[in-house]
């Protein structure tokens, strides 16, 4: 049996429940339209599949607006400020740290907020996605405070609300392997990551309220990584529904 088949006998199952499976696409390192970009946007477009695009602030290119204003179901979400790492050496790399004060920190998220909400009005969501999916506690605490009201990470979350008025949506299947080749992680590996986080969820393991996330990273993407998104948002099944953007992020 192929992953494909494994994939459409785990959706079976959720259809056999009369349950959907929910999933959502997030992409990362926007700065400006390129041709790697205009790729995605053809997928969502002739596919129906809505975009989450995780914008660099600091490293905006105003093309980027003007093309997103052209688009139906796209919506920006805040990346960082400008994907600098802070942390000293032994340490993962991390923008949105515990090593600065926290003070400048915090004036990084709001002089990149109040960029993104001025020139993308209401497509942008006030969610939060770390450079390289990690935040100090402390940081995170403060993300209310600063307008924000979501944040994207990668992994099942263990709480919906990591902290009070700040919903956690994260995603679960990266399409790149970044410990090996830093090219395609490859189909199998990608199916059964999308497989083992839709069981997990439709058998109690984890919160099978948080959608299964599809991360990925434009720039960087081969013909093969191509290949598979395009097999991906081709693929149909009864009970599987990707996600509008603001119904990933429901304000409660």
């Amino acid at each position: 049996m192929s992953t494909w088949d494994q994939l459409r006998a785990e959706l079976d199952l959720w259809q056999s429940e009369e349950r959907i499976a929910t999933m959502w696409w997030r992409d990362d390192d926007a700065v400006a339209v390129t041709p790697a970009l205009e790729t995605l946007l053809a997928f969502e477009q002739d596919h129906g599949v809505p975009l989450a695009l995780a914008v660099i602030p600091a490293d905006l290119e105003h093309d980027l607006v003007l093309r997103l204003a052209e688009t139906l179901d796209t919506r920006v979400l805040q990346h960082g400020w400008s994907h600098t790492n802070h942390m000293p050496a032994g340490r993962k790399k991390q923008e949105l740290d515990d090593v600065r004060d926290i003070g400048a920190v915090v004036t990084d998220i709001r002089r990149g907020f109040g960029i993104l909400s001025s020139q993308f009005g209401n497509r942008f969501l006030p969610v939060m996605v770390p450079p390289w999916n990690r935040i100090a506690d402390d940081v995170m605490r403060a993300l209310p405070s600063l307008g924000l009201r979501g944040i994207s990470t990668f992994n099942a979350r263990s709480d919906a609300y990591p902290v009070p008025g700040l919903l956690m949506v994260n995603t679960h299947v990266d399409v790149i392997d970044w410990r090996g080749t830093r090219g395609f992680a490859g189909e199998d590996q990608c199916i059964n990551a999308m497989i083992s986080h839709l069981s997990a969820r439709r058998n109690g393991v984890v919160d099978d309220a948080e959608a299964t996330g599809l991360l990925t990273h434009h720039l960087v993407h081969d013909d093969a990584t191509t290949r598979f998104l395009e097999n991906l948002f081709s693929f149909e099944h009864a009970a599987l529904k990707w996600l509008r953007i603001p119904g990933v992020f429901p304000w409660q």
